[in-house]
């Protein structure tokens, strides 16, 4: 992200970090988050990639949820369940910041040592408040993922119910998404049977590692 404003005449322009490998030492983005990737060779560790997000700003706290692939070579980085876009579905604009706290999930790749986002994810229901991206779980071949919204509203239960209906705050839901090559789609939107306000279903989420069980958790 670039900033710039006139002083006295002179152009001053501030950088912030975004994507891989950026400048590690920027601080002014506050609580923006990050995640630091590693690798072992034999016994030594080595920091491999530094990932902020494509659309990173303050306070989104990106980096707070993560999910990685079997082989390592898929990740998926949610808890920037304060990322406020306006966006719904997949690679939708991430610029606009309309939408309070509604949540966004980013996918990255590793080809080689190189790692580069794949994706950019949000809610087919994305609103303000819903903190989609609180909870993420991939399966083993990272080809299906789970991400939880636990503040998420409506009034459906089970599965793939009415997203629109607001009038049970909190009660939280999850989204499966699967990817086809390089595609995401999301498969299911999932509701608790008993879905009720406060129950903020969707705290902690894990998938099995061939994607076909799932288990939620909530505050029931």
């Amino acid at each position: 992200m670039e900033i710039q404003w006139l002083l006295g005449g002179l152009r001053l322009k501030i950088v912030m970090p975004r994507g891989i490998n950026g400048n590690q030492n920027d601080n002014s983005n506050n609580r923006s988050g990050a995640v630091y990737l590693f690798t072992r060779t034999g016994t030594t560790w080595s920091q491999q990639a530094y990932v902020k997000a494509s659309n990173s700003e303050t306070d989104d706290q990106f980096g707070k949820s993560i999910a990685i692939s079997g082989d390592g070579n898929t990740m998926a980085v949610g808890g920037a369940y304060r990322e406020e876009s306006n966006a719904t579905g997949i690679n939708g604009d991430q610029n606009d910041n309309s939408n309070f706290n509604s949540g966004a999930l980013y996918i990255f790749t590793r080809t080689g040592t190189t790692w580069t986002q794949q994706t950019y994810i949000k809610a087919s229901n994305a609103e303000a408040g819903d903190e989609f991206g609180f909870s993420v779980s991939l399966s083993g071949d990272g080809n299906t993922m789970a991400v939880g919204a636990w503040f998420e509203d409506s009034n459906a239960t089970n599965i793939n119910g009415d997203q629109n209906n607001n009038s049970n705050n909190r009660s939280g839901a999850v989204y499966v998404f699967t990817r086809t090559g390089t595609t995401w789609t999301q498969q299911a939107y999932i509701k608790a049977s008993n879905s009720e306000t406060d129950d903020i279903f969707g705290f902690c989420i894990l998938l099995s590692s061939d994607g076909n069980t799932l288990a939620v958790g909530g505050f029931v």
